[in-house]
Order: structure tokens, then sequence, then C-alpha cells
């Protein structure tokens, strides 16, 4: 199976996070920005955004690594990495 392309990872970040935070307009993010200073992110949706990222995307994100995903680019970068690394 190949690994998803970052626009396939990038739709899945952006549909994750609207289902945790129906109310965020995901297409308006500044992907630069922390997702807790553009939207009301809070720590139990950050940790919901991350279970349902490891499970859409079928990867472990570690918890150490969170502060990499506070960011859209920070989540785009490191599914990437991670997506390609698995075989």
């Amino acid at each position: 199976m190949n690994a998803p392309s970052q626009e396939q990872i990038r739709e899945t970040i952006l549909r994750t996070l609207s289902e945790v935070v129906p109310d965020a307009n995901a297409q308006t993010l500044n992907p630069d920005i922390s997702f807790h200073d553009q939207i009301e992110l809070d720590s139990i949706d950050f940790l919901r955004l991350m279970m349902s990222l490891e499970k859409e995307m079928n990867v472990a994100i570690f918890d150490f690594d969170y502060p990499k995903l506070s960011t859209l680019k920070g989540c785009e970068r490191y599914l990437v990495e991670r997506l390609a690394v698995k075989v």
C-alpha cells in the first residue's frame, strides 16, 4: 500500500479537526499558527484530535511529539515523515 500524499494527509487532518471542533472553520486556518491560537481547541480536544488522527492514518503519534503537531503544517510534516517510514 502506498503512503498517502501530503494533500491526502492535509485533507484528513482538516476533516478530523472539523469532527473534533465542529464550529471551527478548518478551511481558513493559517498553517503556521497553532490550532489553540486560532480556534477553541483545548487540551482535551487536542488529545481527541491526536487519537482520531492515529486511528484515521493508522499511525502511532507519541505524546512527547505533541508539540510538533500544534499547527496544521506541523501535523502535516509529522505525518508525512511517520507514514513514509511505515512499511
